[in-house]
């Protein structure tokens, strides 16, 4: 079995790892030299390094958003996007993995108390998962037999656990719910019983490791299968309000190409402050041309920012208040995830095509920031056609989406 910290784990990294929200950022900024410093080893391997993986667990990326009853720190999502958002900007691998290990945390608020502790006794356990359900789960005694392949199960060979989503079969066909679809379960398997396909030859977020899953007839205790993605077996007490709304998981997942714009705008910073312009001796910081993009891609990398921060925060404060999520507040939320990744898109694109020649050639931080970012906006869930969605609730035509689902 994977340990939940690398083997090779050596002295700690940080003298006193986070034990409170406030104390989290702060800790993701001290780490981020040693992610810096990893990040092209990990793009060469496919996978972030042992010791980035551990900088982030003693960070507290993995356990900011598990529950307290499981030793988690139950950070408010602002900080959580401000987090992945700092180590995004060392590596947005790195921050990939860092998003993806903390949903782990919203899994384990929606289960028992009893399945959290079998699960995760450690709250910076690594786990990998995939929500779309591309295998199938069967009743037999005890439990389940599950079979299926899955694909982009990130930081997969660091994880100590593998949850699938599936569809529920009888005699080898779908069980139908009361709402007409076919019914789902989660399972969980260590991830031992599963078959990693070494499949992650991409672009960019190369060291995120986000390989295909296998699963071949393999027994799952009842107890390890629960209901849909992200809500499982009744916890002994109502959630807390970072669990109540089940979208929560995307919070913080526009810190990522948030995070690697950031670190294309300093990029090209440091190169107009040292490459002199074609024939002359003057630097490219002094043409006017430069200035003004450089001025377009910070005013939108600002405005994305505040768009995001300003509605997880009211999102959390109607959570916090007890009151129900308005469509026109999901609908914002949606929003300022798509818009972020966008511009977060367009801003990296301009930096590298800014640096010209110096952003050419690997390992330029520019060059893979530039990968990352057409990658990380090639995600189902922030494609463009989501903006189709916003259009609908504007015209007061059903949104047909499950994104903006109460």
């Amino acid at each position: 079995m994977v340990e939940s910290r690398p083997k090779d784990s050596g002295a700690a990294i940080l003298e006193k790892p986070p034990e409170r929200a406030e104390e989290l950022l702060d800790a993701a900024r001290a780490v981020g030299p040693i992610i810096r410093e990893d990040a092209e080893e990990g793009e060469r391997a496919g996978s972030v390094t042992p010791r980035v993986v551990r900088a982030m667990q003693e960070a507290g990326a993995f356990r900011m958003t598990m529950p307290r009853a499981l030793g988690g720190i139950e950070a408010d999502p602002v900080t959580q996007y401000e987090v992945i958002e700092a180590i995004s900007i060392a590596d947005g691998a790195a921050g990939w993995v860092a998003m993806i290990g903390s949903d782990a945390g919203y899994f384990a608020g929606t289960i028992s108390h009893e399945l959290g502790r079998e699960l995760f006794p450690d709250p910076d356990i690594l786990t990998c998962g995939v929500s779309t359900p591309t295998g199938t789960v069967e009743r037999t005694e005890g439990g389940y037999r599950v079979n299926g392949r899955w694909a982009f199960a990130s930081c997969c060979k660091h994880s100590m656990w593998f949850k699938g989503a599936s569809i529920l079969v009888e005699n080898g066909q779908p069980v139908i719910g009361d709402d007409g679809l076919p019914e789902m379960r989660t399972a969980v398997l260590p991830i031992e019983e599963v078959e990693i396909v070494d499949n992650w030859h991409t672009t960019g977020l190369c060291g995120t490791g986000s390989n295909d899953i296998e699963i071949h007839d393999v027994f799952v205790p009842e107890r390890r299968v629960v209901g849909r993605a992200m809500s499982g077996a009744k916890p002994e007490e109502p959630p807390g309000p970072l669990y109540v709304y089940w979208m929560m998981i995307m919070c913080n997942v526009a810190g990522v190409p948030m995070g690697i714009a950031r670190r294309a705008i300093d990029e090209a910073c440091e190169i107009a402050n040292s490459k002199f312009a074609y024939g002359t001796k003057n630097l490219i910081r002094d043409e006017s041309l430069l200035q003004m993009r450089l001025g377009r891609a910070e005013t939108s990398w600002n405005a994305a920012r505040a768009f995001v921060i300003e509605t997880v925060d009211e999102l959390w404060q109607t959570l916090l208040r007890g009151d129900e999520l308005s469509l026109d507040l999901r609908s914002r939320f949606r929003q300022c995830n798509l818009h972020g990744f966008h511009v977060a898109g367009q801003v990296t694109q301009s930096m590298y095509e800014l640096a010209g020649s110096r952003a050419l050639y690997r390992p330029h931080p520019l060059d893979r920031a530039f990968r990352d970012a057409a990658v990380a906006g090639n995600h189902l869930l922030v494609r463009e056609g989501g903006y189709a969605e916003i259009g609908r609730v504007l015209l007061g035509i059903d949104p047909k989406s499950f994104v903006l689902a109460g």
